[in-house]
């Protein structure tokens, strides 16, 4: 039996059904959609505890001599942030009064912006010194007609490659002030990306789709990346049989199979299902010599990718031990084995949130869906009629998911919030995409 047709279908059902698309070998885009386009692929999930978007005006600037280029991305970045932020509703410009432009960005004109319903609006200054570009944003709340203090809001003599990071921290900023926890724009999504027969490179790409560069491309597949300490932790064939690799440091020197690991947040530790006799169980490896310190599961049935809670004390992992996949819990000691999922035939692709949710996918009659599920079983559906959603990973906040799905007769990455309310595409092309993570 070859090496791929052993892998449980736990793990490699889903992945291979999101990579039903053909190869693609042209280069990846720069980026994502625009944020116009973001907003209306929006799918609202109906629910009686759902919030609505808060209404904000962008106002547009004046772009002095030698900003141009600065300006342009100001002005694409900073409403896709706001987009995907899953907070606000970015108001048409077409709908402004008057040339705000024009107007004083330190005063502004409060009654303009309530009579086109915005709650908050957010003015710019761009300039250029020898030093480079300066930035200072602004947030204002309309109805109260007051500044809103946000820690970072300035920015002198950056680079123009600086700009979009710069654009960034103000909303990640903007974020802490408005809600009490600072985004994370700026923060990574790793994903394995189909490049050739049998050849899988790992992609790194910014939250809102930018940024895409490749990070492991060797002619070989390369698969079930998860973010660790010290780089980005992943099962490659390269050698022949899969093995664990950290960046370009291979970790384990054996001869069994490994299908997908985790390591801890201090880097000590990693949980990996490795084929044992002919099915897998779940072990704890020494991350630093690979080598096995104990066994957590050894059952005649497939226990594959396990994820570890933030606190390093519990492993979530896929189990089909009942005759059907399904989530279990397991403390990284090997003690309180249990099965979490009590409904739905076919459950895979558990992740530990930082919010203590596990995230995992859920299919019937070969249509996925994301559900999450709390310690005490209780089920949470976050997607529902949008075609085949599979392979959750969770944000480092906990306040977003990035989700492989297949609506629109193509496979592509989406983001939504955590309770599934609002999703958004992050990309665009139909391409076949391996499970993600997010760092």
């Amino acid at each position: 039996m070859s090496t791929m047709n052993r892998f449980c279908p736990c793990v490699l059902g889903l992945m291979l059904l999101a990579a039903g698309a053909r190869a693609q070998t042209t280069p990846p885009p720069s980026r994502g959609p625009d944020s116009s386009d973001l907003f209306q692929a929006i799918h609202v999930v109906v629910g009686p505890s759902a919030r609505s978007l808060d209404p904000v005006a962008v106002s547009p600037f004046r772009c002095p001599e030698g900003t141009l280029k600065a300006c342009g991305t100001v002005d694409q970045v900073l409403p896709r942030d706001l987009t995907l932020s899953g907070f606000f509703n970015v108001l048409d410009r077409a709908s402004f009064l008057g040339d705000p432009a024009a107007a004083d960005p330190a005063a502004p004109r409060f009654d303009d912006w309530f009579n086109v319903g915005a709650r908050y609006l957010i003015t710019t200054q761009i300039s250029r010194s020898d030093a480079g570009i300066d930035l200072r944003f602004r947030l204002w709340s309309v109805n109260d007609r007051k500044a809103i203090p946000v820690k970072v809001d300035r920015f002198v003599g950056i680079s123009e490659a600086a700009v979009r990071r710069s654009v960034h921290e103000f909303v990640n900023s903007l974020l802490e002030a408005i809600t009490g926890k600072p985004g994370v724009f700026g923060s990574e999504i790793v994903l394995a990306l189909r490049t050739g027969n049998f050849v899988w490179d790992l992609i790194a790409m910014e939250m809102d789709g930018s940024g895409r560069r490749t990070l492991v491309h060797n002619g070989s597949a390369n698969l079930f990346s998860r973010f660790a300490p010290g780089g980005v932790l992943y099962t490659s064939f390269l050698p022949g049989l899969p093995q664990l690799y950290l960046g370009n440091r291979r970790v384990t020197h054996d001869e069994r199979q490994y299908r997908g690991a985790e390591m801890t947040r201090d880097g000590r530790w990693i949980v990996a299902s490795v084929d044992v006799d002919g099915q897998s169980d779940l072990v704890v490896l020494d991350a630093r010599t690979g080598k096995e310190v104990r066994r957590l599961t050894d059952s005649p049935w497939d226990e594959v990718d396990p994820s570890i809670s933030r606190d390093g004390r519990l492993v979530a992992f896929c189990s089909s031990r009942t005759g059907r996949p399904q989530i279990h819990v397991i403390g990284i000691d090997g003690t309180g084995e249990r099965r979490l999922t009590m409904a739905g035939s076919y459950n895979t692709a558990p992740r530990f949130g930082p919010n203590g949710l596990i995230a995992f996918s859920g299919m019937d009659d070969f249509v996925s869906d994301i559900f999450t599920v709390n310690l005490a079983g209780q089920l949470n559906r976050l997607t529902q009629q949008q075609g085949s959603n599979t392979n959750p990973a969770w944000s480092p906040d906990g306040r977003w998911l990035v989700f492989l799905s297949d609506r629109g007769g193509r496979w592509r990455v989406f983001l939504m919030t955590e309770d599934g309310r609002y999703q958004y595409p992050l990309t665009e092309k139909g391409e076949p995409w391996g499970a993600p993570d997010w760092h």
